[in-house]
């Protein structure tokens, strides 16, 4: 597995991290999916949102981060998922105060507490 690495995006001002990490669940909740205690490898290259639904790591313009399931729909448009289930599409990400800052590969959880 790559290391992550933070470079600066030159276009956007944005320090972008690079390269797929393990981060916490607390950093990208999703209903049941992920949790506080859970342990998420996330690939920071991959922002593109495709069809078949998949859990995208986001950033807010504030600050706030998390995790949302995202699907490119057939008339262009993006499928949001919350982790309760509500649903809203948009045209574009542009749409919202949020950022695809990478994807969720794999969430890894203790088979102890279950």
């Amino acid at each position: 597995m790559a290391d992550l690495t933070v470079v600066q995006s030159v276009d956007t001002q944005h320090t972008e991290p690079t390269g797929r990490a393990l981060i916490g669940g607390e950093q990208c909740l999703f209903g049941d999916e992920v949790r506080p205690d859970d342990l998420v490898l996330a690939n920071f290259d991959k922002r593109k949102v495709h069809t078949g639904g998949a859990l995208y790591l986001l950033q807010s313009n504030n600050g706030w981060r998390g995790c949302r399931r995202l699907m490119a729909v057939l008339d262009g448009g993006i499928e949001i998922q919350d982790g309760r289930g509500n649903c809203t599409t948009v045209r574009n990400m542009d749409e919202t105060n949020w950022r695809v800052v990478g994807t969720v590969e794999t969430v890894y959880r203790s088979t102890r507490f279950q």
